[in-house]
């Protein structure tokens, strides 16, 4: 990479650049507040119909913004023809309900205070007297304390008495601030995809990209799982408090259902408001049902709430908000009661997933300036692993009377043992439906462009799918085996290599990947050497790799600019079992018609040059990265060939053949890699050999501890045998055999085409 000529920064000129900024979004921020509110809604309304949106555009071939425009037409429908049909009843309730609330909580109030006086001296209750009277204190003070009580309740009321209101009547009044709403959703729906990929551009130093994927996943599930399920919750309380007052026969039943489900919104607080109209309504309508007296029907009511509230808080919050605060009660009613004071009724409904937030963001620059992890849930989730495994071994040791624990004194070591992965799908815009008509893979519905076999990286992490550690990332068995898996040679810590499957029905994009110096600086990831082993290829597949003979970086970078490179990309036909060997570097694009295996360093940076006109899922041009493609362009890979791979020596039925190798390169682009005779060719990252086996052939080997290996059946049926159960391979399948995991055979039941990998 050259040297810019722009010298860097001071740290003094770095504060005094941040600070200002930050001064100036503040300002910003003051002077537009109005607007404020409008652009907060817009979001949230966009954020709560994401789910669809992306369901829907996954599913169709139809883009992003028809996507988006024809949800928000089928919204205003649904909104119209839901106030046509009750719409004009729980607007008259809401006012009536808005007019009459505020006497009736004055008229409670009063009578309230004078409760002692109204209560009988005693209630029988089965047979059995019961003071009543004596139940209150008679404590000095009691009637002040009762006053500022009350006082403190009564905003409570007066706010969730004309909120329902405010929003009905208010809509007439602002029909153009609900169509700015509308329309910065709109906009705000169609971005959405791309705002997590933004603010991790922003972190460039190495490392602090991961962390800040990992924080903007972290607060973009506090977020999911609260607001929408507050809104679903609200929907279920509507309907429910309707219900359940409207067969009790209080009045405006529909007007408490809407206020009791907007109030779903204020965490604690809103509930006890939802409930509290209703009680005051039943205690002062004109005529209370079943022939109970006023106080014994707002009892009624008091308890069928009561009983809304239980099943809420018992059955449905667990199950569509589950634990997403993560934060004590009083801490969530401290911070409605401060965002109300800040920001009004906007300010209450917001203020829990914003603390949530500050919450997840506090504690990583806590453990950041303490130096310690600044993720330690994932350690935390090691500790319950090791504790359950330790049950395990406890529940063998009682049955069969054995004792497998080491002495108190030596530190527990897992048993390692063949892993096999749930994998990850991807479903990017130029894959199809071939790994399962074709590979016979089980795919969930729409596109499937990629199936990450083997994978522990930020962006997809494949689940252990059978065996103790059965549903554990393979990040989190890393962190448990150590170096029981890499082995003593592997110095990474984290694992090294990536294992797909790709499906290609469309090109992919003219692309090249960064070496891991280069990677680590911009990117804050590894480099990307890759392999590819073409499992199907149509008659007329092709690919592009490397460039035509002749073309300089000043001349490629004067057609890209221009997005006409194509006459300057080296195209070469595709065939079944060609293996491609990618060095950082290589300008390369798979065409369609190709069923891929691809074995890669673990990342996932790629730099576009071109992407043939087409628009992302989010119906803009997916962005191209040309500065950075033309820095780590290898301009001596011209017009490459795919050359036979070298055969190496083996047992009795088998023919083993090396694949990431520069001697797998022909044509030109041969002699301007190999340039110091006798030098080792091998792909410095991984190793690579294809076996193929005959019926009954047994390959034998050891995981001695220096290294882990990949075993991948690309055809066939074999059998793994260890100390332990045996493993079957067939179809296309994987497994990563531990370092430590000790001697073992591969013994082939058919005729077998495999893949070993280290």
């Amino acid at each position: 990479m050259a040297q810019s000529p722009s010298p860097p920064w001071n740290t003094t000129t770095k504060a005094i650049v941040a600070v200002s900024a930050l001064a100036l979004f503040c300002l910003l921020i003051w002077v537009f507040r109005g607007l404020l509110q409008q652009v907060v809604l817009a979001a949230l309304l966009a954020y709560l119909l994401h789910p669809l949106i992306s369901l829907i555009d996954r599913r169709t071939p139809v883009n992003r913004v028809t996507v988006v425009l024809a949800v928000y037409l089928v919204l205003t429908l649904l909104v119209v023809a839901t106030f046509l049909l009750v719409g004009v009843t729980t607007f008259q309730q809401v006012l009536d309900l808005s007019r009459r609330l505020p006497g009736w909580f004055d008229e409670a109030l009063i009578q309230l205070q004078d409760l002692r006086d109204q209560l009988p001296e005693s209630v029988t209750v089965g047979g059995f007297p019961i003071p009543v009277a004596g139940l209150l204190p008679q404590l000095p003070g009691w009637d002040e304390l009762f006053g500022q009580l009350f006082s403190l309740i009564q905003p409570i009321f007066s706010r969730g008495g004309s909120l329902a209101a405010n929003v009905v009547t208010g809509t007439v009044a602002v029909i153009g601030q609900i169509l700015l709403i509308f329309i910065i959703s709109i906009y705000v729906a169609v971005d959405i995809p791309r705002i997590g990929g933004m603010i991790g551009n922003f972190a460039q130093k190495p490392g602090y990209r991961k962390d800040a994927e990992r924080l903007t996943s972290s607060v973009a599930q506090v977020w999911a799982a609260y607001m929408r399920g507050q809104a679903l919750l609200a929907l279920i309380i509507f309907v429910l408090v309707s219900a359940v007052l409207g067969m009790l026969g209080v009045d405006n039943a529909l007007g408490l259902g809407l206020l009791s489900g907007a109030m779903e919104f204020l965490p604690i607080i809103g509930p006890l408001a939802g409930a509290g109209a209703a009680i005051l309504v039943a205690l002062f309508q004109g005529s209370p049902g079943f022939g109970l007296t006023p106080l014994q029907f707002a009892l009624a009511v008091a308890v069928a709430m009561i009983l809304i509230q239980q099943i809420e808080n018992t059955l449905l919050v667990p199950r569509i908000v589950g634990k997403a605060l993560n934060l004590h009660p009083l801490l969530v009613m401290v911070s409605v009661v401060m965002g109300a004071s800040l920001a009004g009724l906007l300010g209450a409904i917001l203020a829990a997933p914003v603390v949530a937030s500050l919450r997840i963001l506090g504690e990583y620059a806590w453990h950041k300036m303490l130096d310690l992890p600044p993720f330690p849930d994932e350690a935390g989730s090691t500790e319950a692993n090791m504790d359950q495994n330790d049950r395990n071994i406890e529940e063998t040791e009682q049955s069969t009377g054995l004792t497998t624990s080491p002495p108190p004194s030596a530190p527990a070591t897992p048993q390692v043992y063949p892993l096999s992965f749930k994998p990850v799908f991807k479903d990017y815009i130029w894959g199809g439906r071939n790994l399962e008509s074709k590979l016979g893979k089980e795919l969930p519905p729409g596109i499937v462009a990629e199936s990450w076999e083997v994978a522990a990286h930020a962006n997809g992490q494949s689940q252990v799918a059978t065996g103790p550690m059965a549903g554990r990332t393979l990040s989190a068995v890393l962190e448990q085996w150590g170096d029981q898996l890499l082995g003593s040679s592997v110095e990474n810590d984290t694992f090294p290599l990536l294992i797909k499957l790709l499906d290609s029905t469309r090109w992919l994009s003219v692309q090249v990947h960064p070496n891991d110096k280069y990677a680590l600086e911009h990117a804050g990831d590894l480099g990307k050497t890759e392999l590819w082993v073409i499992l199907h290829a149509e008659p007329d597949a092709e690919l592009i790799y490397g460039l035509k003979s002749g073309v300089d970086r000043e001349s490629f970078a004067q057609a890209a600019a221009s997005g006409a490179i194509e006459p300057m990309l080296h195209r070469i036909p595709l065939r079944t079992g060609d293996a491609v060997y990618i060095p950082a570097g290589t300008v390369h694009a798979l065409g369609p018609g190709a069923i891929v295996v691809e074995i890669q360093q673990n990342s996932d940076t790629t730099y576009r040059l071109y992407d043939w006109g087409r628009s992302g899922a989010d119906g803009n041009a997916r962005p191209l990265h040309i500065s950075q493609a033309l820095d780590v362009t290898d301009w001596r890979i011209e017009e490459p060939a795919i050359a036979k791979p070298p055969v190496l020596p083996s047992p009795a039925g088998w023919v083993r053949e090396t694949l990431a190798d520069l001697r797998t390169i022909g044509g030109a682009a041969a002699a301007n890699l190999r340039t110091v005779p006798g030098a080792d060719t091998a792909c410095p990252y991984f190793r690579a050999e294809r076996l193929t086996a005959q019926p009954g052939a047994v390959w034998k080997d050891s995981c001695d501890g220096s290294s882990f290996q990949i075993w991948g059946a690309l055809s066939g049926r074999v059998t793994l045998h260890w100390d332990g159960e045996p493993v079957e391979l067939q179809g296309v399948a994987w497994l990563l055999l531990p370092a430590t995991l000790g001697d073992f055979e591969i013994r082939a039941e058919t005729q077998s085409v495999l893949l070993k990998i280290q």
